[in-house]
């Protein structure tokens, strides 16, 4: 990568990051949570968005710890009342809903941050030069993941890309050792767009035709643990030459390596911008208990739309928790749900649009202890026209000894993106990166209400889980640049990087590859509701993750 365009897009990528804080009010020092500490565990699909807002908030005081353990295991957490809050890109499936019952724990579901599952893949044409702009239809990823195409020159990936000289190498399919949500969302894709590719493929492993959360190895594949583990592989040169995996879209992006263009239903190839994941969201539809129902995203006919596009779920009590770690959760809540919006495409991920706002500040309501949502006039998410920020509600000014938002001692967690999902030469975007979201209402439709059987599950004692501990990079402090002493704005950050995001290079790849496991093929957990799954991020193995 040009030295130059790397400067640019690290000062870019840290503008985005201080733009939300500065919005904030900034001569205040907030006294919030105390020695209060609210704990939670799951989704690593959504944990690049979760760790920045968690270090957000610590500058209102707000202790918020948060591990990427998988979907799967974040939510055998919550049963056995390890944490506070989940993160899934799964419902809680019918075995977990009978644990909960039988202790009474109490549960509900709200979206966090919508995105679009990315192929993440490193290759080299068969002059060696590194591959950018790969193009893949439904049929070719299904045939991938399946272990029906094996050869990055098969007649199906050269029908896909006629302009590329692919090379005659092996195809290194990277799965999620771990139960994923990420694997049940990418199974739910395939399940309902290649079901006879899918069909065969669980008969002959010996698993449900259903989505999974425990992807089986196959083949060539190999098997990496959370979504860190299966990018870090594919980015490393020694070893990922030739593989492909599915993360959400900013572990490419930190890590400078490109995700493919995936066709749609119009039969426009589309990368996994914001905005094309935020129009290929307003064909979903929410459950009675605010699952989402993806059937029609998948199809969405506008040529604008990336077809695997999902949001993520938090899942929190309705009773049963202390109304001081109430108070924090909901105002965390309350952060993510408006300001922390703002940096959800800079992230990698695309902004909740408003009648999701609305469902997140309905699940504050219900938690005791919470915070009062604000109107949605005071909520400054980019996809509510004309709101201003309210600050976190519920706060209360005091003399804290952290520093204020919005006076340049800013943090961002350790996974900061600072790539892009395409390079040169490559077909033209169908969104901007840090593009803000359609500032419609539009997005999902609820089909029902939360039923009033939403609270009063619980969770029996279930131990043997590991975890491992996440260790974000030192945090940075940020500056925000600006012209002539002004401030800096959100959509100027969003043209800037509109501009600056699509002209980079895909750099080296960050990190140590973790070892790889592979597993003989077992039986798969089955997923609730195909096409009914929220967010989800590939991945998985065929064992469940246990001590």
């Amino acid at each position: 990568m040009h030295s130059g365009l790397r400067r640019a897009l690290g000062a870019a990528t840290a503008v985005a990051g201080a733009v939300a804080l500065s919005l904030l009010p900034a001569a205040t020092a907030w006294a919030a949570g105390g020695d209060v500490t609210v704990t939670g565990a799951g989704s690593t699909w959504s944990q690049i968005a979760l760790d920045q807002w968690r270090a957000d908030v610590a500058h209102y005081g707000l202790n918020i710890n948060y591990s990427g353990v998988g979907s799967s295991a974040g939510r055998n957490f919550y049963i056995i009342n390890q944490v506070d809050f989940a993160a899934t890109e799964i419902p809680f499936q019918p075995d977990e809903v009978r644990r909960l019952r039988a202790e009474g724990k109490s549960f509900q579901y709200l979206p966090d941050v919508a995105g679009g599952t990315s192929l993440m893949y490193n290759l080299r044409d068969a002059s060696g030069r590194a591959v950018n702009g790969l193009r893949l239809s439904k049929e070719t990823l299904g045939g991938i993941f399946t272990g029906t195409i094996t050869s990055w020159d098969a007649p199906q990936v050269k029908a896909d890309n006629p302009g590329l000289n692919l090379p005659h190498q092996a195809i290194t399919p990277v799965l999620r050792s771990d139960g994923s949500g990420t694997s049940a969302q990418f199974s739910s894709y395939l399940l309902h767009e290649t079901p006879s590719a899918w069909a065969k493929f669980t008969a002959s492993q010996g698993v449900p035709d259903a989505a999974t959360s425990y992807w089986p190895t196959f083949g060539n594949s190999v098997a990496q643990k959370g979504s860190d583990g299966v990018a870090n592989y594919v980015a490393n040169d020694s070893t990922g030459v030739g593989s492909i995996g599915y993360v959400e879209a900013g572990y490419a992006i930190e890590r400078n390596r490109p995700v493919a263009f995936i066709r749609n239903a119009s039969g426009a190839y589309v990368l996994p911008t914001a905005h094309a994941v935020s129009v290929a969201l307003t064909r979903a539809t929410l459950n009675g208990d605010q699952t989402q129902n993806l059937g029609a995203v998948y199809t969405n006919p506008s040529p604008d739309a990336y077809p695997i596009s999902s949001y993520s779920y938090m899942v929190t009590p309705t009773s049963g928790i202390d109304p001081q770690k109430g108070r924090v959760l909901g105002a965390y809540m309350l952060y993510f749900a408006c300001a922390g919006q703002q940096k959800a495409a800079v992230l990698g991920y695309s902004p909740l649009p408003p009648n999701l706002v609305k469902v997140v500040f309905s699940a504050v309501k219900r938690i005791p202890g919470a915070p009062t949502p604000p109107p949605l006039s005071r909520c400054a998410n980019p996809t509510i026209p004309g709101a201003v920020d309210g600050g976190v509600p519920g706060l209360t000014a005091g003399t804290g000894s952290a520093a204020p938002p919005g006076s340049g001692g800013g943090a961002t967690s350790g996974h900061a993106p600072q790539g892009n999902l395409a390079s040169p030469g490559t077909p033209s975007l169908s969104g901007s990166l840090g593009h803000p979201a359609p500032t419609t209402a539009g997005g999902l439709t609820p089909a029902g209400t939360v039923p009033a059987g939403a609270n009063g599950l619980a969770g029996t004692s279930t131990n043997g889980l590991q975890t491992s501990a996440y260790a974000p990079a030192q945090n940075v402090s940020l500056v925000v640049p600006t012209a002539a002493g002004g401030s800096a704005s959100y959509p100027a950050l969003a043209a800037l990087l509109a501009v600056l995001l699509p002209a980079l290079l895909a750099g080296p790849a960050l990190g140590t590859v973790r070892q790889v496991r592979r597993r003989a093929p077992g039986s798969m957990e089955r997923v609730r509701g195909a096409g009914t799954a929220v967010i989800g991020r590939l991945g998985g193995g065929s064992r469940r993750a246990q001590g």
